[in-house]
């Protein structure tokens, strides 16, 4: 994480379009924040969009806007995201998303900052910095065809990769303190409830431990956080031994748990070692 800050901050007081790759959860827009704060457009607007958010002719006329009559529903001129930000930075999370006929007009925006509104043949040009966050593989969408490689090229100039939190366990008692601060004074953890969120999978990452700390000091009312304020399953793994599973229900916990930490159900079956047929089967028989 050092190292991906670090190189964030190098290349904050630049105007080089930035590619943040990373998990759901990990933190990208936090990250793209920074770079924005750090830049010499911290006094401009820091636009965000959600490309997973809006239908195709939604999403074109929320990044760059549309004029009365353009479609059904359109009363009035409106400005698009990049307009609002002229000056400032846009941040177009989950840009694998972003269907084909849109890539087209995001490309053009990229090499010439120029664009139309929907509806309209006049030329707008703004002066707007473009981070991209993603969860997914661009590089492999490139190759089935389902996402453009010169827009992914323009879009990838400098690429961040945010690493899962399972990768950097020693972040997590860092991170646990902060989110003490946040919600509540109180300052401790137990060294036993530290290891078991150190040993546990996080699938959902920063997202996820910031909801299990605020429940955390719910639970604690003002005093420190055990390891029986956590979820049962952080007990589990603070102590297996206190929970003796039949072969099956071990069977179904690893299930779960290879769940958890697989990207996707082919990635699980490739750690379990069945083909996914196989692993459907076992989901359907454990409800999972």
């Amino acid at each position: 994480m050092k190292s991906v800050i670090s190189l964030a901050m190098q290349v904050a007081p630049s105007a080089i379009s930035v590619l943040i790759e990373g998990e759901s959860g990990t933190g990208k827009e936090l990250l793209a924040h920074l770079i924005h704060q750090k830049s010499p457009r911290q006094e401009g607007s820091f636009v965000a969009v959600n490309c997973t958010a809006l239908a195709e002719n939604l999403l074109e006329s929320e990044l760059f806007g549309h004029v009365r009559g353009a479609f059904t529903g359109a009363v009035k001129d409106r400005q698009g995201r990049f307009e609002v930000a002229d000056g400032g930075t846009v941040f177009l999370d989950e840009i694998g998303e972003i269907p084909p006929a849109v890539q087209v007009k995001l490309l053009r925006f990229l090499q010439s900052k120029e664009f139309e509104r929907v509806g309209e043949t006049t030329t707008r040009k703004v002066d707007v910095r473009v981070l991209a966050a993603t969860n997914r593989d661009l590089e492999v969408a490139v190759g089935k065809g389902t996402f453009r490689e010169d827009l992914f090229y323009r879009l990838n100039a400098v690429r961040l990769k945010i690493p899962p939190l399972r990768e950097r366990v020693e972040d997590i008692p860092l991170l646990a303190q902060h989110f003490l601060k946040k919600f509540a004074s109180v300052s401790e953890i137990t060294p036993e409830a530290t290891r078991a969120l150190q040993g546990y999978g996080w699938k959902g990452n920063v997202r996820e431990l910031e909801n299990v700390i605020e429940r955390a000091v719910i639970l604690a009312r003002g005093g420190a956080i055990e390891l029986y304020h956590l979820p049962e399953e952080f007990q589990v793994v603070a102590d297996p031994s206190r929970h003796l599973l039949s072969l099956e229900q071990m069977e179904q916990q690893h299930i779960i748990r290879v769940l958890r930490i697989a990207r996707d159900l082919d990635e699980a079956a490739q750690i379990l070692g069945i083909d996914p047929a196989t692993l459907w089967r076992k989901r359907k028989k454990y409800n999972l």
